[in-house]
This record gives structure tokens, C-alpha cells and sequence, in this order.
């Protein structure tokens, strides 16, 4: 069984029917239109809004603040940065939270906030603002440039030019801060009287260590009492030797004379009288020769008598000493006079040579005390080198430091804006 079915057919229109019928709903196409545009001049009234964009130029050189230098001791100075490495740097200095809550705190909040303003709570306006901020600033650093450049981007021109600058002011304080810390005159100066109150009792110390060991000064004290002792030691092994000497000497003497008679005979007269009677007999006999012959007996008789005599004074029994006188003997008195002078030359010397091993002992003793006390000496006085050596480095640094700061605040700076922000001419849409 077959079923007929016949599809719709669809009408057609022509040209002029579509105009009417267009014609027709003429109304609703008025309304239509009249809402899209409404939704589009809204749009173009609050999603697209032209924004402007303000623009700033760093310069971030090599400064000395980047150049290690120890705080305290060597002076020694590290290697220089590189360019990029400086840039790097003060960028993140720039774009850091606390300068942008300086910028706000200097700037205020309202400023963030455009046409309508905030009810909500400080805190929050404050934090609005910092997104705000966020989201305006941009930093940009070329490589191996030391140029670094800044924009803000907001609705109103002037607000774009003033909150950049702000946040370049802002920087330049804040670096200085953060960078020239260590270099603060205060800080040093802090210090340097720190360090002078402790040489104050460091000098205290000394003086009452130099009081109680009755010292004036250590080194000389020393070097005077060593060479005292060198001295005195060398009189002393001088005296010695002299003593030894006349100690022998004295031996010497003593054994001597005691080989040396004290007395000697010093004149005797002889027994002549058997050789004068021979002369008288003889002067006789020539008397008598000129009255008688040589034969008479007067003449034999005293040429008997002569033989006789001669005879006599032949058997050596005639000559002998008469009388003797005795006295001092001269060699031992010299012996006995050098004697007691070299006694009391030894003596003396051996005075003197008990005076000279006080005086060594005593040298000995006043040595081997500044010996001990060498090392506290040597401690205190320490201190005071190193304590006046750090015044000294930090009296430097410290007026290197303000000289440094008054330089900086006049403009000789690493850092300098090389093009502030002006209020841009034109604006983009999104």
C-alpha cells in the first residue's frame, strides 16, 4: 500500500519581499541598534579609557660604594662590579617595597584612587594603592648598560609624571641609605668614641701597672737595667781578674821575703894592728939605719922583731872584724813595703768586688722581675697600640665618610637621573 506524502515547501522571496518584510520590523532593529550602542559607549567609557605612560632615565655607574672595603683592620679594596651587575642592583633598589611605600606615604593614597574615592580603611587604601603601584611601575635594565629605565603607567597624565618622579626621588634617598650605610659618619663616629673610652682605661691600666712596679717607661727600664747589668758585670769580671792577680802577687811576696833576712850588717871595722906595728918598726929601722951600721945589733934587733911580726900576720889570725854594725835589711824592707800595698790593694779590690756581686744580684733580681711581667706588659700595651691604631683608622674613615656624604648630597654621585618624567602628550587604548 503505497502512502503519498508531499514535503513543505519552502517560500521564496524575492528582493522586494525581504525589503518589506525589513521594512516591517523596522521598530525592533531601531531598539536593537540603540542597545548595542549604548553597550558599546559604555564600554568604550570605562573598559577603554586612555592610559598614559610617563618615562624616566638612571643612570647607575660604578661607584665606590660597590668596591669591597673591610670595616674594620686592612684597607685592602676588592675587584670592581661590572656594569650589569651595578645596574642589576639599583634596579632591585628601585623597584623594592620600601621605596614604593615611601612614594605612598609621600604621595598619599588618594592619589591612587582615581575619580572616586575610597571609603574603606587606611591600611587597605594603603594597600590598594602599593597594587596600584605595582601594577603601573615598570623597570627595565639593557644588558652591559648602566642605563636604567622607568615608566609609569595611569589614566591622568600629571598623576603619571608626579608618581614617577616620586618613585625616582624616593630611590635616590633610599639607595643611599641602603648602599652608604657602612659609610655613615655617625656610625663611625659612634665607634671611634667607643674605641677612645676603652684607650681611656687602657691607658688607666698601663699607668697603674707602670706605678705599681715602679716603672717609667718598659722598654727603656729594660734596656737601661741590661745594659747596667753589662756593665756592672764586666767591672766586676775586671776586678776579679785584679784580685787574682794581686792574691798571687802577694804569695809571691810573701814567699820571698820570708827568704830574705830582716837584718843585715851594714859596716865593720877590721883588726889592723899587727900591720901597722910592722910599718912603725920599718920607719924605725930606717931611723936607725942612719946612726948605725946594718950589722949593729940595735939594727938586727928591730929586723927581728919585723920577721916576727911578718911572721905572725902570715898565719891570718892577725885580720879579723874589730867591730860590726847592724841595721834593716833594704831589700826586705822593700819586699815588706810592696807587701802591704799589695795587700791592700787586694784588700780594696776585694771590697769592691763584694759591692760589685750586690749590685749584679740585684741587677739579676730587677731583670728576672721584668721578665715575668713582660707578658702583662706586653698585653697592656698591646691594647693601647691597637686601640689608638683603630682611632686613627676610624678619625680617617670618618671624615672620609662625611666628605663623602656632602659630595653625594652636591651631585657627585654614581647615580644620577639622566631624564625626569614629563607628562605625556599621548595616550593608548587597550
Amino acid at each position: 500500500m503505497r502512502s503519498s506524502l508531499q514535503a513543505p515547501v519552502r517560500p521564496r522571496y524575492g528582493l522586494l519581499d525581504v525589503i518589506g518584510l525589513l521594512l516591517r520590523e523596522t521598530i525592533l532593529m531601531i531598539v536593537v541598534f540603540l542597545v548595542i550602542f549604548a553597550l558599546g559607549a559604555a564600554a568604550v567609557l570605562t573598559v577603554m579609557k586612555k592610559s598614559y605612560t610617563a618615562t624616566a632615565s638612571v643612570f647607575a655607574g660604578v661607584g665606590q660604594e660597590y668596591v669591597y672595603q673591610p670595616r674594620v683592620g686592612a684597607t685592602e679594596r676588592g675587584q670592581a662590579p661590572t656594569a650589569d651587575e651595578v645596574s642589576q642592583s639599583e634596579a632591585a633598589i628601585l623597584g623594592s617595597t620600601e621605596v614604593k611605600q615611601r612614594v605612598i606615604e609621600a604621595l598619599g593614597p588618594r592619589l591612587f584612587q582615581g575619580d572616586k574615592p575610597s571609603t574603606k580603611s587606611q591600611p587597605e587604601q594603603v594597600q590598594d594603592a602599593m597594587k596600584v603601584l605595582d601594577a603601573g611601575l615598570g623597570i627595565g635594565v639593557a644588558p652591559s648598560s648602566p642605563v636604567i629605565s622607568v615608566s609609569y603607567e595611569a589614566d591622568d597624565p600629571a598623576v603619571a609624571a608626579r608618581v614617577l618622579n616620586a618613585v625616582v626621588d624616593q630611590y635616590l634617598v633610599y639607595r643611599r641609605e641602603v648602599v652608604f650605610q657602612n659609610g655613615d659618619p655617625s656610625a663611625i663616629e659612634a665607634q671611634r668614641q667607643t674605641f677612645e673610652n676603652e684607650l681611656a682605661d687602657a691607658d688607666s691600666a698601663y699607668g697603674d701597672f707602670l706605678s705599681s712596679n715602679d716603672i717609667g717607661d718598659f722598654a727603656t727600664a729594660k734596656a737601661t737595667l741590661a745594659a747596667n747589668y753589662q756593665a756592672v758585670f764586666t767591672d766586676r769580671m775586671s776586678v776579679q781578674a785584679q784580685l787574682n792577680q794581686a792574691t798571687q802577687r802577694l804569695q809571691t811576696l810573701t814567699a820571698q821575703q820570708g827568704g830574705t833576712p830582716a837584718e843585715i850588717a851594714l859596716q865593720q871595722d877590721l883588726n889592723i894592728t899587727a900591720q901597722d906595728q910592722i910599718l912603725q918598726l920599718r920607719t924605725e929601722r930606717e931611723q936607725l939605719l942612719a946612726r948605725y951600721q946594718p950589722g949593729s945589733q940595735p939594727v938586727r934587733d928591730i929586723e927581728a922583731r919585723i920577721s916576727q911580726l911578718q911572721g905572725y900576720v902570715a898565719t891570718g889570725t892577725t885580720v879579723g872584724p874589730k867591730e860590726v854594725r847592724t841595721g834593716p835589711n833594704p831589700v826586705w824592707v822593700e819586699l815588706e813595703t810592696t807587701r802591704i800595698n799589695t795587700q791592700a790593694e787586694r784588700d780594696s779590690l776585694a771590697a769592691r768586688l763584694a759591692v760589685l756581686d750586690r749590685q749584679v744580684e740585684e741587677l739579676r733580681s730587677r731583670l728576672a722581675r721584668l721578665t715575668q711581667i713582660e707578658s702583662e706588659n706586653s698585653t697592656l700595651a698591646g691594647n693601647r697600640e691597637v686601640l689608638s691604631a683603630s682611632i686613627r683608622e676610624f678619625q680617617q674613615r670618618e671624615t672620609q665618610a662625611r666628605a663623602d656624604n656632602e659630595l653625594v648630597r652636591a651631585g657627585a654621585d654614581n647615580v644620577r637621573v639622566i631624564e625626569r618624567a614629563q607628562p605625556p602628550l599621548k595616550g593608548k587604548s587597550l
